[in-house]
């Protein structure tokens, strides 16, 4: 077998070095916000932050190295064994993946919104204690109590109030 010219070679480690560098990037920019942001987990203003920033910048983002990445794997297909093409169709798969998963609102799967809550009066059964807290909302002559033990674990809530349509959260 005849060695490989040293430019070919160099052309080849270039592009796994970028395939693999793309596909660290992209699944940097989509899991770090789920790591930082999880049900029942302190967050910190500056995680919080991040997160965010990484979500908009996400979507463009990992189209981009899904683009890189494809250009590197056509490059390494002409020159790979089946070996190596399993390897780079992986890749692809993973920054295909990242690119649709970067498009997906991950916060709804962990924190699911209670859409249509069940209400009771103060002298219906209602579950909580006397020392339980509460989030409270008047609109008008419309009052609503939502339980922070609730809130605690959905985070999110789909209310009317009165006439008026709101979203509780805490």
């Amino acid at each position: 077998m005849i060695a490989p010219a040293a430019g070919t070679r160099r052309a080849r480690v270039a592009a796994w070095l970028g395939l693999a560098a793309a596909l660290l990037l992209s699944l940097a920019l989509v899991l770090t916000p789920m790591g930082l942001i999880q049900p029942f987990r302190a967050q910190t203003d500056a995680g919080v932050h991040l997160s965010y920033v990484l979500r908009s910048w996400s979507p463009p983002a990992t189209l981009f190295l899904l683009l890189v990445g494809l250009v590197a794997a056509v490059a390494l297909v002409k020159t790979s064994g089946w070996i190596g093409r399993t390897g780079v169709a992986l890749i692809v798969l993973l920054l295909t993946g990242s690119a649709w998963l970067s498009r997906q609102n991950h916060f709804e799967w962990m924190f699911h919104p209670i859409a249509d809550p069940r209400l009771a009066g103060l002298e219906g059964e209602h579950g909580l204690a006397d020392d339980d807290l509460i989030l409270g909302v008047t609109v008008g002559d419309a009052a609503r109590a939502y339980p922070v033990k609730a809130l605690a674990y959905h985070h999110v809530v789909n209310d009317e109030v009165g006439e008026r349509a709101l979203v509780a959260t805490y």
